[in-house]
């Protein structure tokens, strides 16, 4: 299964040339990833995201990466997810995969609401990682955050 990364170098311009690697990033995120377009705002960067992606990874002078971490415990919106930031993608996958499986089960299994059992996962999530952010707010991918 691929581990779709979307590769964010920003511009001096405040502007971002995305790439994109179907089987992740290690060391080199710019070689093992191709060409997107250019000249992307930001928005237009977070906004390509869906739960078909894995990672984001920025690059802008150091290197951040980002779990794309799909929320949706019905698994029916791919479009609400959560960016969490980790040093350790690898580890942070399985962590986040048991607690998203577990929040499955206990939808399918309980009476649950899945807007509860959505919560008690993002709570996890943010117990979890030091920094969490929605799609809809850029401005963590302008420095260091």
């Amino acid at each position: 299964m691929g581990r779709r990364t979307l590769v964010a170098v920003a511009r001096p311009d405040g502007r971002y040339d995305p790439r994109l690697a179907h089987w992740g990033v290690d060391a080199d995120p710019l070689s093992q990833s191709r060409p997107l377009g250019t000249g992307w705002t930001a928005s237009a960067v977070l906004g390509t995201l869906d739960a078909t992606y894995d990672r984001l990874v920025v690059c802008d002078g150091a290197v951040r990466s980002f779990a794309v971490c799909w929320l949706d415990p019905t698994l029916s919106d791919p479009t609400d997810i959560v960016l969490a930031r980790t040093a350790d993608p690898g580890a942070f996958r399985q962590w986040w995969v048991d607690r998203k499986d577990e929040a499955c089960r206990t939808l399918d299994r309980a009476d649950r609401d899945p807007v509860t059992v959505r919560r008690a996962l993002l709570d996890a999530l943010r117990d979890c990682v030091p920094s969490v952010h929605s799609p809809d707010d850029a401005s963590f991918l302008r420095g260091d955050r």
